[in-house]
């Protein structure tokens, strides 16, 4: 039979309280650790090192899906960026992403790889799935659907999206739903702001003889002010009225 607390010795009783306490501050701490919810970024950067098999397998389809939709649209992903003046400053890989979408969102829903974020539901690691209306607009853009294989797996998300967040009254829901129904209509680009015409700077205008003049009068006159009163007797006539500008 167990023996009650009280009739162990003060060193036992004491033994026991501490282990109890312990197990009890384990339990409180597993209990906090179920409830706590990450944070996207929390997941984003263990999700390789937790799941490294999950990373694997995303990886080989994207390649494969990848390569397939490459191969139907026969070019490649991506195209140059370019400014004003037509001068390629970079390169845009909005198809290389919306393709990498589709792929790693589509093998994870079928999974059930999703994970819950304090953002709201992240898949492979990267991406928000309910977020979905950039994508969209992406294939439609670049004609992606134009590749069967791309098309085929394209719809095949849009409708698990639906299914999982069609209810919710957010643009990227809207987007979604008239894609599936065939009324969604692609955005206009932005108008680019049109290059400025180059300034011609206006030369300095040359002053006339009779401003040189007046200006040299004024400083020579601003000179002699402290050591001269304009009617210093000691000036002569046509100095005084050179200064006092009356010639």
């Amino acid at each position: 039979m167990k023996k009650r607390i009280a009739e162990h010795s003060p060193e036992e009783q004491e033994r026991i309280r501490k282990y109890n306490r312990e197990q009890k501050l384990k339990s409180r701490e597993a209990q906090k650790a179920a409830r706590y919810v990450p944070t996207a970024d929390e997941v984003s950067d263990a999700f390789a090192i937790k799941f490294p098999e999950q990373v694997k397998a995303l990886n080989a389809y994207v390649k494969e899906f990848s390569n397939k939709v490459v191969t139907e649209l026969g070019r490649d992903l991506g195209s140059p960026q370019k400014d004003l003046l037509g001068n390629v400053v970079g390169y845009d890989h909005d198809e290389q992403f919306t393709v990498d979408r589709v792929a790693r969102c589509l093998l994870s829903l079928k999974q059930g790889w999703g994970q819950k974020v304090q953002e709201g539901e992240l898949v492979a690691g990267r991406y928000f799935p309910d977020s979905s209306g950039t994508m969209v607009e992406s294939a439609n853009r670049h004609n992606l659907k134009n590749s069967p294989t791309f098309n085929t797996a394209y719809f095949e998300l849009l409708k698990m999206l639906d299914k999982r967040y069609g209810r919710e009254q957010t643009n990227d829901a809207a987007v979604v739903r008239a894609e599936l129904a065939g009324t969604y209509v692609l955005p206009p680009l932005p108008e680019l702001p049109k290059p400025e015409p180059n300034k011609i700077q206006e030369a300095p205008s040359v002053p006339s003889d009779a401003e040189i003049l007046e200006q040299g009068r004024i400083k020579l006159s601003n000179q002699f002010q402290p050591q001269f009163h304009i009617q210093d007797p000691n000036l002569s006539l046509d100095a005084r009225r050179y200064l006092d500008g009356t010639v």
